[in-house]
């Protein structure tokens, strides 16, 4: 049974997880994976705006070629169709990206508790009130457990976080809608990227 179709809805590639073979030894084998990205907000919820750009540029693209269609009629069941497969689609994003997000923050909060030992509950109170990146969170659970104020910025970093956002080989053909898109919402982290413009 082919995994692709549990993954029709995803144009992206999904993140995954860094193997234990690509981890330096003796150090903390949590803070490289939240260095590679795996505890990262889950992308699903910006990817969801490509559906909504798609789906109008389809909309637009079927009337402007509507003369290839006899009737009124077809031309509104053609975008019915469209609308159909757009709204199953962002309906199946949405409800991974939460169940992904839910369960990514469950986790983290546990692995830093396993770490750590400061309790599952403040753990999740201090998460709930930190402003900082995943990376800055670790190093505030960790100057908690140690009583001393640790920079996050003066302390090594062993693992480049993994590309994100980057299309699927048959998917291609929306990097142009998908980069404007980044551009107009200006989210920032990805205005940069070179994996974008493959």
């Amino acid at each position: 049974m082919s995994s692709r179709q549990f993954t029709w809805w995803r144009r992206f590639h999904g993140s995954v997880k860094l193997p234990k073979k690509y981890m330096f030894k003796g150090a903390s084998q949590l803070l490289q994976r939240i260095e590679f990205g795996e505890f990262e907000f889950d992308h699903l919820g910006r990817e969801v705006y490509l559906e909504d750009v798609i789906y109008e540029k389809q909309v637009k693209d079927l009337t402007i070629e509507k003369t290839y269609l006899k009737t009124k009629d077809a031309l509104e069941d053609q975008i019915i169709t469209f609308r159909k497969q757009y709204h199953k689609r962002k309906t199946v994003i949405m409800k991974n990206h939460l169940e992904s997000e839910n369960k990514l923050l469950r986790k983290l909060s546990e692995e830093l508790d396993a770490e750590f030992k400061l309790g599952i509950d403040v753990i999740r109170e201090v998460m709930e009130t930190f402003d900082g990146t995943t990376r800055e969170l670790y190093f505030k659970c960790m100057s908690m457990q140690t009583g001393k104020n640790i920079d996050p910025n003066k302390m090594q970093r062993f693992i480049n976080e993994q590309p994100r956002h980057i299309l699927k080989p048959k998917e291609r053909k929306y990097v142009k809608l998908w980069m404007k898109l980044v551009k107009e919402k200006q989210w920032q982290e990805f205005l940069n990227w070179d994996q974008l413009k493959q």
